[in-house]
């Protein structure tokens, strides 16, 4: 074995624990607590050099063989151009503002039908079918007389003569136009002086048929819808955007979208609506985006995914893998020189793009911890870190846990009215995760007890720990077995309550040392 080499990565370990041990805790702990972990340096000289400096509550001292040998990596705090990016998946549908719904407006039967299948492609005027009215073909008549009467009475010497014929010409003539009677048509009865047996209805809009309920020789009415048309150049995408994104969220933002079966290609459209109310169960407000779609690849129904994008400009910004969150405090490491980084508290703002915009606590120019290997190498690090801190003098008056303490030594007996609980663990050693907890019940006599019922409760001594609890099941072998989640390496409390018919209710507690 290189002795060498497994000083250098036990040494590293420990430089990470204690730099994530005291960063959590210094964000925890009021300005009056203070520690500074004592971490080898590579010569005296060095020693000597960091005992010059003020002593900085968390403060950690790094040798330079160590810096290197971790990794350690640091960026100064400056000026970024910070982008806030939101990803959320959409469906493509109509833009209703381009949906046109054909009906007749008198009662007939349709003659001839000239668009004659969903789907297809029409043009604005174009005929979509011919109507045969009675009501149609008697009023045309009466058109035909008034203008004749017109012709016949607009010499008349009385006025109100005069007057009349006008006013029933025009009566008639508005009748047609009501009835959709296209005014080219109307002029060709009043040249020809025939009434048209057909009415041809046009297409109001360039669009695809998307519903037709039309058949040829069918009675229609006013009141039945034969056609369906919309204008797909322009479709509309819904998307959900979370509650705490819509701050970033405008009308005429720029907004893309990409498929999954056509990659490559971004579609680029813009913000055109934002729903002014909240679904209450999914904590999401409907944005509606707008897309040009003219060569028709868009297609209602289809999924796709959304990105909106905000520029916010440049804004002083440290990396999002340098802040250490307590939860209550976030905090990054200041380098202070000659290898002492200084934990330091900050305000930040919004994340963007990987950055935290930095509202106060740093200053422009300022070197920090930016990150180090150790420090996302793996969640059993963490833990082995947060078991460092639990021992931590001045740390809700918690002690340090002793792994090689004989409570982890097998099972472990209590005796109370006339019984024998015995708890063990699987594994016997228990470990920071999950853990079996089984719990042997045995009265005076030696017998086995198969008639309680077992609660565990798995608890650790320590700020913001919250208890687990689980109910225990009966094993063929007579354990009485639970699963328990020790969440982080240190001393946890077992508490097991065991309840019988008829009997007094038994409440025992045991400690586990997690590794």
């Amino acid at each position: 074995m290189n002795t060498p080499k497994l000083f250098k990565a036990a040494g590293g370990v420990a430089l990470g624990v204690a730099l994530l041990s005291a960063g959590y805790w210094w964000g925890q702990q009021n300005s009056g607590h203070s520690i500074t972990p004592e971490i080898p340096s590579a010569s005296p000289n060095e020693s000597q050099d960091h005992g010059s400096h003020d002593t900085a509550p968390g403060a950690v001292d790094v040798s330079a063989e160590q810096r290197q040998l971790v990794g350690i990596r640091t960026t100064k705090v400056q000026l970024q151009p910070l982008v806030k990016k939101m990803r959320t998946v959409g469906i493509v549908s109509y833009d209703e503002t381009r949906v046109a719904h054909v009906y007749s407006k008198v009662d007939g039967w349709i003659e001839k039908l000239l668009v004659n299948y969903t789907g297809k492609l029409v043009k604005k005027g174009q005929p979509l079918f011919t109507l045969y009215s009675p009501d149609l073909v008697s009023t045309q008549e009466e058109f035909l007389l008034a203008l004749q009467a017109k012709e016949s009475l607009g010499t008349s010497s009385f006025v109100e003569i005069r007057t009349v014929a006008a006013s029933l010409l025009e009566a008639t003539r508005r009748r047609l136009r009501l009835w959709d009677i296209a005014e080219e048509e109307i002029r060709e009865v009043e040249r020809t002086g025939e009434p048209k047996k057909y009415l041809t209805i046009f297409s109001p809009l360039n669009g695809f048929v998307i519903k037709k309920e039309a058949i040829q020789g069918m009675k229609v009415m006013p009141d039945r819808e034969l056609y369906t048309i919309a204008d797909l150049s322009t479709v509309w995408v819904n998307a959900d955007i979370y509650e705490f994104d819509l701050p970033h969220v405008r009308l005429g933002q720029r907004a893309t979208i990409s498929l999954s079966y056509f990659p490559g290609h971004q579609f680029t459209g813009r913000v055109s609506w934002i729903s002014p109310v909240l679904d209450e169960k999914t904590r999401t407000t409907k944005v509606r985006l707008e897309f040009p779609n003219h060569d028709f690849v868009l297609k209602p129904e289809m999924y796709a995914n959304v990105e909106i994008e905000e520029q916010v400009g440049k804004k002083l910004a440290v990396p999002d893998e340098a802040v250490l969150d307590s939860g209550l405090r976030k905090v990054v490491f200041v380098a202070k020189g000659t290898g002492r980084f200084a934990p330091q508290e900050v305000k930040l703002g919004g994340k963007f793009n990987g950055y935290y915009e930095v509202l106060s606590g740093l200053s422009s120019g300022e070197e920090i911890l930016a990150s180090a290997s150790f420090l996302l190498d793996s969640e059993s690090r963490l833990k082995e870190a947060m078991g460092a801190m639990a021992g931590m003098e001045g740390h809700g008056g918690m002690k340090a846990a002793d792994v090689s303490s004989p409570v982890n030594a097998g099972p472990q007996e209590r005796k109370t009215q006339d019984l024998t609980l015995t708890l063990s663990t699987e594994p016997m050693k228990p470990k920071a995760g999950e853990n079996i907890a089984r719990l042997k019940i045995t009265d005076k006599a030696g017998t086995i007890v198969r008639d309680a019922q077992v609660a565990f409760v798995f608890q650790m001594n320590m700020k913001g720990m919250v208890p687990s609890k689980a109910d225990g099941k009966l094993s063929k072998q007579g354990f009485y077995e639970a699963k328990g989640n020790l969440g982080m390496a240190g001393e946890w409390e077992v508490v097991v309550t065991v309840r019988r018919p008829g009997q007094k209710e038994i409440q025992e507690t045991f400690k586990l040392i997690a590794q």
